[in-house]
């Protein structure tokens, strides 16, 4: 046999293996019999430079390593799921998605790994590149730290298409965490707390010849995007499978809801027993089409939800509770804990929530306390194991422990609130949640500097920010010309910032991150959503009553809006860099009939959404008129007028996702 037979043929023997190992679970040969073989295909390798390929399974190490990953933008954005805490969450969850699509679809049930997030792209079958989610729009390029995950095949198996982008999630398992962390306790590093953290360590780690140390393994759960034709998930599944990708192999599908709830609770008591983490159930709809008729909000998928685990729980003793007052002036009690590991982390710090959950559990420093977490959620303290020689009840102060000014309460309010209008706990909060990363992102002003800034009368208010001098800065007490320098650069270039950034900065009650996003691509610009309406508010899909009444209620503030014309002064971006297309500006349509696949509300907000004004009835001002399954009177009062008609299902499927197309109309 010919050496390039030999090596060819040992390759194509080595990813059998892997496949039967890492992805049907069913090994044929023994550790040291792989072993064997993949030492000769190196050594004939290394005696033939030649013939190495960038598939063979000897290259999942090479390279120096690198100074930083490139970045890169992701092709189709890696969303989040939102979180479910109970079974009637979940319910909610299908009678929206319900609403959205007229009728219950199927639902594809999984386990939610515990580990980092990635993006996979596979080019005429070979693993070609590989992204952190990062932001979910760009992430770091982690291709050859990827590359030395044993499970993950460098070639696929049969035909994958020119093109095959998916997602899957790079776990530890749990015996690898106690590896891992002797390894580092040696070196006098500190020891990962959980599996998850490890993961995310070891992958943004610049070397891959220390990657390839760690056990690391990867669940492929998601298909990106693909030059094959899939309709639906859980057949790209079982064709990830098929292909020799490792996919998690405890997934079902169904339409019964007593099957999820099944499948749940089998879960949350068996999990425990794997060998990964694993923190909830996904449910995702079955068929692509549907996914796409539902749609994503700005960070998140209106298709899929996250069912979480119960919360752990662990007791420990309570030593004091301290008061932290916020930047609305809100007075949290914190409890202070002696350190308990609990959800693969030490907790030192529980929120105790507000007076009333602290009378209602009767807390007392001394006492033991049952801590809960789940996940990242915040712990909390659910509640007492009273001690024999109990303290005194906890009594909350009666002024602000920063400012010393009266605290107050609202009649409906569980809440108590500093009255103390120059309270430096309130302007350091505020400035610090301006100049964080999810906002303004201004670095170097963080925790200490501004409380450095407020104490020393530099900051009073958040537009202070921008009245900030080099020479000023470079004055104070550990400061460096430098770090002043840094600091002015930082302030400028947050100037820049696109426009849902300043809108999540000025913190308006019930309005985050996502919200911003949606408040910005809605009404571009901030002199629109301050003079947006009520009914502007509410029209948009993820926006409750509340939350508009919130945005209109902080917008007619007389301190908000010299805040605006101050920032607005000083430069800050307004108006959103992308306007927003649309199409149907100033049209009047009116609906008659029902179209499957979307309900009218649905279809009534999305035009809107695109500019468009939906009427109940037909005018002179009807510009087309949609027409569903079993019309009434309104389609033979438009032929009368002479209205432009518009099928419904054409509609739907053709032109709302192509809008640059021609709007077909009967007359």
């Amino acid at each position: 046999m010919e050496i390039k037979e030999e090596i060819e043929k040992l390759r194509e023997e080595i990813r059998e293996h892997d496949y039967r190992y890492y992805v049907l679970s069913l090994p044929v040969i023994s550790d040291y019999e792989y072993d064997q073989l993949l030492s000769r295909l190196k050594r004939l390798e290394s005696e033939h430079p030649e013939l190495i390929t960038a598939d063979s399974p000897t290259q999942r190490v090479s390279g120096k390593p690198l100074d930083e990953f490139l970045k890169v933008a992701h092709k189709i954005p890696m969303l989040s799921l939102d979180n479910t805490y109970s079974f009637g969450e979940v319910l909610e969850f299908i009678e929206r998605v319900k609403k959205g699509l007229g009728f219950e679809p199927e639902l594809v049930c999984e386990l939610k790994i515990d580990g980092v997030g990635v993006s996979l792209v596979y080019e005429n079958g070979i693993f070609t590149r590989g992204i952190t989610r990062g932001d979910g729009n760009v992430g770091d390029d982690i291709t050859m730290n990827l590359k030395t995950i044993s499970s993950l095949p460098l070639r696929l198996i049969g035909k994958a298409g020119e093109y095959l982008e998916v997602r899957g999630e790079v776990y530890l398992p749990k015996g690898g965490l106690d590896i891992i962390n002797e390894e580092r306790i040696k070196e006098n590093l500190p020891p990962f707390v959980n599996t998850r953290n490890a993961a995310s360590g070891s992958l943004h780690l610049l070397d891959p010849s220390i990657v390839a140390k760690r056990p690391l393994r990867i669940f492929i759960h998601t298909l990106g995007s693909s030059t094959l034709p899939y309709k639906t998930h859980y057949d790209a599944l079982n064709s990830f499978l098929q292909f020799g990708l490792p996919v998690n192999p405890n997934f079902i599908i169904t339409k019964d809801t007593s099957k999820i709830k099944e499948y749940y609770d089998i879960w949350e008591k068996s999990s425990k027993s794997l060998d990964y983490d694993t923190d909830g159930v996904v449910l995702k709809v079955n068929q692509y089409e549907l996914q796409n008729l539902l749609g994503t909000t700005a960070r998140s998928l209106r298709y899929a939800t996250a069912f979480k685990f119960k919360a752990e729980e662990a007791s420990t003793r309570l030593l004091d509770i301290k008061i932290q007052v916020g930047r609305t002036g809100c007075l949290t009690p914190v409890a202070i804990l002696e350190p308990v590991k609990l959800a693969g982390a030490i907790i030192s710090r529980a929120t105790l929530h507000n007076e009333d959950e602290i009378k209602k559990k009767d807390i007392r420093i001394g006492d033991r306390v049952i801590v809960e977490r789940s996940g990242d959620v915040i712990p909390k303290v659910i509640g007492v194991i009273p001690s024999p020689k109990r303290n005194k009840p906890y009594e909350f102060p009666k002024t602000c422990p920063v400012c010393n000014s009266p605290v107050v309460r609202q009649e409906d309010e569980a809440r108590i609130y500093c009255t103390g209008i120059g309270c430096s706990a309130q302007i350091k909060r505020r400035i610090e949640y301006f100049a964080s990363r999810s906002c303004l992102d201004i670095d170097g002003l963080g925790e200490r500097v501004v409380s450095q800034l407020v104490d020393y009368g530099l900051l009073k208010r958040i537009e202070d920010i921008y009245k900030l001098k080099k020479e000023n800065l470079a004055s104070l007490p550990g400061w460096a010309s430098k770090k002043a320098e840094n600091l002015i650069n930082a302030i400028i270039e947050s100037k820049k910032k696109p426009l849902n950034r300043l809108i999540n900065g000025l913190g308006i009650p019930g309005v985050g991150s996502t919200t911003s996003i949606l408040l910005e691509e809605t009404f571009g610009s901030l002199d629109n959503l301050m003079k947006a309406s009520y009914e502007d508010l509410i029209s948009i899909y993820e926006i409750g009553s509340r939350t508009a009444e919130g945005i209109i209620s902080f917008f007619s503030q007389e301190d908000v809006i010299k805040l605006i014309k101050a920032l607005k002064d000083y430069g800050l971006n307004m108006e959103s860099k992308e306007k927003k297309e649309l199409p149907y500006k100033e049209k009047e349509f009116v609906i008659t009939g029902t179209i499957p696949g979307i309900t009218r509300d649905s279809l009534k907000k999305t035009i809107e959404e695109l500019g468009g004004i939906v009427k109940e009835s037909i005018s002179k001002k009807t510009s087309y008129l949609i027409v569903g399954e079993k019309p009434g009177g309104k389609l033979k009062e438009a032929e009368k007028m002479n209205i432009p008609i518009i099928d419904g299902n054409s509609f739907t499927t053709e032109l709302l996702p192509n809008l640059n197309k021609k709007i077909s109309v009967t007359y």
